[in-house]
């Protein structure tokens, strides 16, 4: 059972009353695979209406496994509500090769989640960090999307490199998309994984890629190392003119595992005015045989507090990502506001607090469209 925390009310007024951003969750996957609507409350026993044999076999592998709240069913609009969301950056998908079905693939997801902003009055785009301030004081989540992996662009090789590069104007102009992150879990022409099919920590970015990241700079649209192999995100924070992201990450000092970042791309992203995501997948963050609770991710928080300063950390919680499990004192999304009490335990002040669950990722938003 998931060990309780009491949450007091200086928490519950502090979180409720701050920007609370997450940079990756990933209910549009479950869409695809489960027809699970975003915008409905979902409880621990909801079935599918579709592919019911894979959710049942998922479910029963986790259960033998003992692995607390795993791989999808954490997140939805009403339960973001519930945990005091300000902004949500919707991941969309197409694993794991490149091609112009990819590419229709992700248009129908983001036609997926213009319809359901048109139909949720609780949810509206925000399309710069200023509509995120006025979608905030109207008690509004604000949202946008992200798209993991150059691939999803559509089909790969030079002679189509320009056609890629001219569709970042369109994700962006046309279909509310703030990031992309430059590979997923199978290697590009623009980079290479951490983790996955191709997956190589010495190798950068091609010239693709290169291209490919000032093209983003270009159009005000952040570049994100989250999955990017080691060399890429010392590539991507040197060629990028604006902050990096890594939208969901961990710290490598602090559980040594390939997702996550070690101090010397911790340090590049730092030096670029970035910041990194920290995810809520406890397998990344602990090695731990047991689920560990949401303290686990204040120790990669606070890690890079410690030796970066409080400017460059923010929540990136990876919720409905496949993750095997998620801290064992939360359910999902409306436990948001217990990260919060945990900070205020570890004695950081309301600023702090303030900057890492939203205002540090509002700084950097500012940074990248300023060019």
């Amino acid at each position: 059972m998931p060990t309780k925390f009491t949450i007091s009310d200086e928490a519950r007024k502090l979180h409720r009353e701050s920007l609370v951003v997450d940079l990756h969750v990933d209910p549009i996957l479950q869409k695809l695979l489960f027809d699970y609507e975003i915008d409905e409350h979902h409880d621990r026993d909801w079935q599918p209406s579709k592919r019911r044999r894979l959710f049942k076999s998922l479910t029963t592998f986790a259960q033998n496994r003992e692995f607390h709240s795993p791989f999808f069913n954490h997140i939805d609009v009403p339960r973001m509500l519930a945990g005091g969301y300000s902004l949500g950056a919707f991941g969309i998908h197409h694993w794991p090769r490149a091609g112009e079905r990819g590419w229709q693939n992700v248009l129908n997801q983001l036609n997926y989640l213009e319809r359901v902003v048109k139909r949720q009055s609780d949810l509206v785009f925000a399309t710069d960090p200023d509509a995120l301030l006025q979608a905030h004081a109207s008690g509004q989540i604000g949202c946008f999307a992200g798209v993991e992996g150059t691939h999803c662009l559509g089909a790969a090789g030079a002679k189509n490199q320009q056609r890629r590069l001219d569709r970042i104007q369109v994700l962006f102009e046309k279909h509310h998309v703030r990031y992309l992150t430059l590979t997923h879990f199978s290697r590009n022409d623009a980079a290479a994984p951490t983790m996955g099919l191709g997956a190589d920590a010495n190798l950068g970015l091609t010239r693709f890629g290169t291209a490919l990241a000032e093209k983003l700079n270009e159009t005000g649209m952040l570049v994100d190392v989250a999955h990017v192999s080691h060399q890429g995100v010392l590539d991507a924070c040197s060629c990028s003119k604006v902050p990096v992201i890594a939208s969901h990450a961990g710290v490598r000092s602090v559980r040594k595992h390939p997702r996550n970042l070690n101090d010397e791309a911790l340090r590049a992203i730092v030096e670029s005015g970035g910041l990194v995501g920290i995810m809520f997948a406890t397998n990344f963050l602990s090695s731990a045989a047991t689920n560990p609770t949401s303290e686990v991710v204040l120790q990669h928080i606070d890690y890079i507090v410690r030796n970066y300063g409080d400017d460059h950390v923010a929540l990136g919680t990876d919720f409905d990502g496949w993750i095997p499990r998620i801290p064992s004192d939360m359910e999902d999304a409306a436990d948001l506001p217990l990260l919060t009490q945990h900070m205020l335990n570890h004695g950081y002040s309301e600023d702090r607090i303030r900057k890492i669950l939203g205002m540090n990722f509002l700084r950097v938003w500012r940074a990248a469209l300023a060019v």
